[in-house]
């Protein structure tokens, strides 16, 4: 009786054995003519698309071994293991905080043991990349600078947040430099002073890393005109370092000590092309909107969903937050000026005040104004200062996405163009007493802070939505291209052929038109996405826009 109990075992797991080399015979078939095409097309679509040069930097903030079949291994497996796009998310993140934790609780952490490495270039490798990974979100670029695009990283099926070009945004001299250059280029185009108006989003700038714009400065500096302005409306412009200084740092209210300090470094303007310190002059908003008689600002979250073409998606809600000090804008503190989460820490610690900003349970409330901007507008209607109650609709919310679209179309020449890239951004914008509004900068990688847990709640749902659009291009971009390589396939079976023999012009040009981001397919983003769309190439004229922007400033 044991023995027929053995036998029946084995054979049932001899059957098992032939059923599963059947089944993978079948999931594979005609492996090496799908591995063939899939190394093409990421060879093809990097050489075409990616243009920037892997950084051998031996700094790897995330301690992943780079693999050069990585990608050939990766995309051959999700080709036959459609699940893993089409219903799964596989990610991970090396920084801890609300957006790591959100990954989490929502998707596939394909390595747990991530952490972020500090400095240290001894550290080997602990880690590879899982094949079924898809939207890698790391906090740091690394897998653009660290590895080979297109082989080791980036690979055709994933879709990563970052940008490598993204500094002609987020930095402060950039932003200005190149807001002139698009004012510039539009006049030379003879566009009228109406669309200037509308496509000028900083206040007036000077960039004193650049000679002429440095010496008008100086010059406006020393004159009567300016003294009058300080003497009757106080502080008339602020400073700030380009490069990548953010969080309050390298900001400075010119007050008459900071503005005779900056004199000395210029020599009054002799210096002027001389200093390539990347210090910008920018005029100081004095009469700005006030709540409780403190100073705010409001940060509106976008992302660049892609670059080929770009997409842009703004996030419906925002982070309203107030200076420390009470506004007078004759006052020397800085702190009643600069409404910035770091400036609010460091005075609470030379106050010695017992709430601890990096204390996830501290009770920040007072500090960040957890509005929808619903209540703004209700505000503003109160105190009679609009009278329209869609104002957000038909005037706030337009002017704030058209502000970001210029700011985009500002750089657009210098975007790399790919469809595998994204970035999360913040824009920093304050609104004057008399609702003019300006952006003062922008962010990539912002702060997510446990500031309140309404906000915790709110930046888990934000992380949420933006893998939520990038799954969307993702898995639409997936469809298209399962179809091209079928084609390509039975194009090789019918005719007999190898593959350079099969890849005509015509194919050439499905390629390129199916890695053009677009949400097809039957793909589209949730219900409750609280991204609102603000720009698509795709998108026939000023459609592309929102029709925010006229034909006439095109």
């Amino acid at each position: 009786m044991f023995g027929k109990v053995i036998v029946l075992i084995m054979s049932i797991l001899s059957l098992l054995l032939i059923y599963n080399f059947i089944r993978i015979s079948l999931v594979y078939k005609n492996r090496q003519e799908v591995d063939q095409i899939l190394t093409y097309l990421n060879k093809y679509l990097t050489n075409t698309y990616y243009a920037p040069p892997t950084n051998h930097s031996a700094y790897n903030s995330i301690l992943v071994k780079p693999e050069f079949d990585y990608c050939k291994r990766s995309d051959l497996y999700k080709f036959y293991h459609p699940d893993v796009i089409m219903t799964d998310t596989y990610t991970f993140r090396e920084a801890k905080g609300v957006i790591r934790e959100a990954l989490r609780s929502s998707y596939y952490d394909c390595i747990p043991q991530m952490y972020h490495k500090l400095r240290n270039t001894q550290t080997l490798s602990k880690h590879v990349l899982p094949e079924q990974l898809t939207l890698p979100f790391t906090y740091y670029d690394q897998l653009i600078h660290k590895f080979k695009v297109g082989q080791a990283s980036l690979c055709l099926f994933q879709k990563y947040n970052h940008l490598p070009s993204r500094h002609v945004l987020s930095h402060k001299d950039n932003l200005m430099n190149n807001q002139y250059k698009y004012i510039d280029s539009l006049r030379e185009k003879g566009v009228d002073q109406e669309c200037i108006n509308n496509a000028t989003f900083i206040p007036k700038t000077y960039r004193l890393f650049q000679k002429q714009d440095c010496k008008e400065f100086f010059d406006y500096l020393n004159s009567k005109e300016y003294q009058d302005k300080i003497a009757e409306e106080g502080p008339q412009f602020i400073t700030k370092v380009g490069l990548e200084v953010h969080r309050g740092r390298g900001i400075k209210v010119l007050f008459p000590e900071e503005t005779k300090k900056l004199q000395e470094t210029y020599k009054n303007g002799k210096r002027c092309g001389l200093d390539q310190s990347l210090l910008v002059a920018q005029q100081y908003i004095g009469n700005p909107m006030l709540f409780n008689n403190h100073k705010i600002e409001f940060r509106i979250y976008w992302v660049l969903a892609s670059t080929n073409p770009i997409i842009a998606y703004a996030y419906d809600k925002t982070l309203i937050r107030r200076c420390i000090a009470p506004f007078d804008k004759f006052s020397l503190n800085k702190e009643a000026h600069v409404c910035n989460t770091a400036i609010v820490k460091s005075t609470l610690k030379q106050r010695g005040s017992d709430l601890d900003m990096d204390d996830e349970n501290a009770d920040e409330s007072e500090l960040f104004i957890d509005w929808k901007l619903d209540y703004l507008q209700d505000l503003l209607f109160q105190q009679g200062k609009i009278k329209d109650k869609k104002w957000l609709q038909n005037y706030l919310y337009p002017t704030v996405d058209r502000m970001i679209i210029h700011a985009i179309k500002s750089v657009e020449g210098q975007i790399t163009r790919d469809s595998r890239l994204a970035e999360f951004f913040a824009a920093d914008f304050i609104m004057t007493d008399d609702l003019k509004i300006h952006i003062m900068e922008i962010n990539y990688n912002p702060q997510t802070l446990k500031t309140t847990p309404a906000r915790e709640k709110q930046h888990t749902k934000m992380t949420q939505d933006m893998i939520d659009i990038q799954n969307a291009y993702l898995r639409s971009k997936y469809l298209r291209f399962k179809k091209i390589i079928i084609k390509i396939l039975a194009k090789m079976k019918k005719e007999k052929r190898y593959l350079d023999q099969v890849i005509t012009p015509k194919i050439i040009d499905e390629i390129n038109e199916a890695y053009k981001d677009k949400l097809d397919q039957g793909i589209k983003l949730k219900d409750d996405n609280l991204f609102r769309l603000i720009m698509d190439e795709n998108l026939p004229g000023t459609k592309k826009y929102k029709d925010l922007i006229q034909t006439k400033c095109l």
